[in-house]
């Protein structure tokens, strides 16, 4: 149950359900450490095997994962489908940022909402849950810019509810990205690239230890990237660092500790407008088919985006025992800051021009987290089982200010021949100012119990607080609002059955809640929206565990979606009755088929819906969700040729068609048909530790929006074909 707490005071007790449900995670809290404390304080007590956080993984392409539940499992361990792109698949299909590796995850939809920002999406709802080595934090489209890759070792994506260590965010899943570490070994690489639209890349990574036994080792890395845009007059500049140091304190504690910059600074036009027309008394929506290179908007037109960043992470064993306790630190400190005048009118028959709207933006968000873990086996009913309990805390403070221009400002563009001719005008101060505080803290534990031989049980729970605050100072005053959540209870249960040393069935079910700051008529804050999903399916480790194989059912509902209130048509009062339903299947594999040859590939069906009758709700999953969408890359190193030098690989995108539908223009539609996009690579080692690689991406040079927006703006082409040449050196 939820407890809303109000700024007057008004208080909802939890109810007798929600103790319940408390007092059962209290119990999975409690019994790893009492079994911890009984093993440590008996002298027979039997001694447990470990269990290393930093587990090895089963292969390179399906690493050990703790992403969802602290536990490190192999994949066919985990009761949902979780997809890792991993450091090969980075380097190979070159893909530079976060965005880049989620565009080529299975199941996963990105949605850019400019030339910067995006949005990712997974079986029809948004992905708000975000981590950094298993440290939650917010993924906030407004500010949020995707990492370099280059200080990462892999991705991580769990598909569904991930509320056992967020508690609060959609049901689309969480990605965990995971940073590079120290080694006690010297390594590192070099590497320069040079592409299409005078695209420049430098990027270099060194690790090793700093002292004799390398119980003190660092590591660095740094990339910068300079390069045109498709779109005409479009640049981005992009520099990254990175550094990080590794203790051994003890033999048993280790201590990390790191920091990253990132600065991307970006000159362009990123959308365009919808065309409107009239037939038969219908209103018609259609893309504009333009030139790719099209920019309309203005030369000054300008984003600055930085982030600073810092961790720290200690860990320490407890001997033999298999514990291990884990805590973890991060700050965060994001900014935008931004000019724009961009296209924000729908293109009518005969006129063929668009208005547009000029405004400056800043937005500065600090994100801390904190998070406390332990993890290791206990024994019960004369079974090794395995726990993990924890606690973690999360603070963000956003802070959003916008100005229009001081005077009146206009200007238009025709579509077919923009011409940047309107100066950058005068600002005026800062006309809304918003400062929102969040806070969101609870204790979690999960419990995997061996059952039989062939049967695991994972159940688990976390207890929720979360209090946010906004404060808006505007022309007339300033406003101020305030919400908490107390008690609020997300189980998670999953089972997962060895049928034999290759496949295991499973199933989950699991809940995530995510809070609002829409209003009703009374004035209170809308119940959080609510979300669970069932989940089952069959796991393979194929080849001796080379490839591992995943075919998955999922049912999802989320409910307490806001909907306007019918009885104010023209005020912001809104109703929490609006529900939405998600289903399909998800086929996954990845790993190796034959030596040398390394395949990952996916298939999801999806078909979301909304539930409610209410007209704005009727195609909200239509632009995000494609009904059918594969993607697929392998890549292969050609056995005895040129003395195994030659190594190529290939891909492919595909997907069904998008539209948005819009009730008020009487079920007018934007509509992008289905289309695929192939990528391609050829690599050749010069010699055993220098490479030269070229990749093609959309080979054929296909034309498609990667999103459909609105009339008035948001559609936005995909990249044209291009291509890449890299020098690579290793240590």
């Amino acid at each position: 149950m939820v407890s809303v707490t109000r700024k007057s005071g008004d208080r909802t007790s939890a109810g007798r359900r929600g103790r319940m449900f408390g007092s059962v995670a209290l119990i999975g809290l409690l019994l790893p450490v009492a079994a911890l404390a009984q093993t440590a304080s008996t002298p027979d007590a039997l001694t447990l095997p470990a269990i290393d956080v930093n587990a090895k993984p089963v292969n390179d392409a399906n690493p050990a994962t703790a992403v969802g539940s602290k536990l490190p499992l192999a994949p066919r361990e985990v009761p949902q489908t979780v997809t890792s792109v991993t450091r090969q698949r980075i380097e190979e299909q070159k893909l530079l940022t976060l965005e880049d590796a989620l565009r080529q995850t299975p199941g996963v939809t990105v949605e850019p909402i400019d030339g910067n920002r995006l949005n990712f999406y997974a079986r029809g709802f948004e992905i708000t849950n975000l981590q950094y080595d298993g440290v939650p934090t917010t993924l906030d489209d407004r500010i949020f810019v995707p990492p370099d890759l280059a200080m990462f070792e892999r991705v991580e994506v769990l598909k569904g509810p991930a509320g056992l260590l967020n508690g609060m965010g959609g049901p689309g899943g969480a990605v965990n990205i995971v940073r590079k570490t120290p080694k006690k070994t010297l390594e590192g690489y070099g590497e320069l690239s040079a592409g299409s639209w005078a695209n420049y890349r430098g990027e270099g990574d060194v690790t090793g230890p700093l002292n004799e036994s390398g119980s003190l080792r660092g590591r660095f890395v740094g990339a910068y990237q300079d390069r045109n845009g498709f779109q005409d007059w479009t640049t981005q500049e992009r520099a990254m660092g990175y550094g990080s140091l590794a203790a051994d304190l003890t033999p048993d504690t280790t201590l990390t500790a790191g920091a990253w910059y990132q600065r991307m600074s970006y000159k362009g036009a990123w959308n365009l407008p919808g065309a409107v027309s009239t037939v038969n008394g219908k209103t018609q929506l259609s893309l504009l088919n333009l030139p790719r290179s099209t920019s309309l908007g203005e030369e000054w037109n300008r984003d600055v985006f930085t982030t600073k960043g810092g961790f720290g992470d200690l860990q320490h064993r407890f001997g033999g025992s298999g514990w291990s306790m884990t805590l973890a630190a991060h700050h965060i400190d994001n900014q935008m800051d931004r000019v724009m005048a961009y296209a924000y009118s729908p293109v009518t028959p005969g006129v063929n021009r668009t208005t547009l709207y000029a405004q400056k933006v800043r937005y500065d968000q600090q994100q801390t987290g904190v998070d406390l873990s332990a993890t290791g086996p206990f024994a019960l009913f004369g079974q090794t089982h395995e726990a993990a309990v924890g606690a973690n805390y999360e603070r963000t403070v956003f802070r959003a200010r916008s100005a229009n221009p001081s005077t009146t400002w206009s200007a238009t563009q025709n579509i077919f021949a923009p011409v940047s001719t309107a100066a950058e005008p005068a600002w005026a101060n800062w006309q809304r100012d918003a400062t929102t505080s969040t806070d969101s803290w609870g204790g979690y534990g999960v419990l995997r119990f061996r059952l039989a031989e062939p049967l695991r049980l994972i159940v688990g729970g976390r207890v929720n607080w979360w209090d946010t605050r906004v404060d808006t100072d505007i022309p007339v005053g300033t406003a101020q609002t305030s919400a908490s959540i107390t008690g609020k209870v997300t189980p998670y249960a999953g089972l997962v059955y060895d049928v034999n040393s290759v496949y295991a069935l499973y199933a989950s079910v699991s809940q995530v809640f995510e809070p609002q700051s829409y209003v009703d008529a009374s004035g209170k804050i809308l119940q959080p929206l609510k979300g669970r999903q069932y989940e089952a399916g069959v796991k393979a480790d194929l080849f001796g565990g080379a490839l591992h194989a995943t075919a998955s059912l999922f049912h999802i509902v989320e409910e307490n979606r806001p909907q306007s209130d019918p009885r104010y048509p023209n005020q912001s009062i809104y109703l929490a009755s609006g529900k939405a339903q998600s289903r399909g299947l998800e086929l996954d594999v990845s790993g190796t088929v034959l030596p040398g040859l390394d395949l990952f590939a996916g298939y999801t069906f999806t078909r979301a819906k909304a539930l409610d009758s209410s007209a704005n709700a009727a195609s909200a999953f239509t632009a995000i969700a494609p009904t059918h969408q594969a993607k697929l890359w392998a890549s292969y190193r050609l056995p005895e040729t040129i003395d195994d030098r030659l190594s190529v690989g290939a891909g492919v995108n595909a997907q069904t068609a998008m539209y948005n539908e819009f009730p008020t223009l009487g079920g007018a539609r934007l509509t992008q048909g289905g289309y695929a996009t192939l990528d391609a690579r050829v690599a050749y080692d010069l010699t055993p530790k220098v490479t030269a690689a070229v990749n093609v991406k959309n080979l054929f040079d296909k034309v498609y929006y990667q999103r459909v927006g609105t009339p008035q703006s948001g559609n936005i082409y995909g990249d044209p074909r291009s291509v890449m040449l890299t020098l690579r050196a290793k240590l």
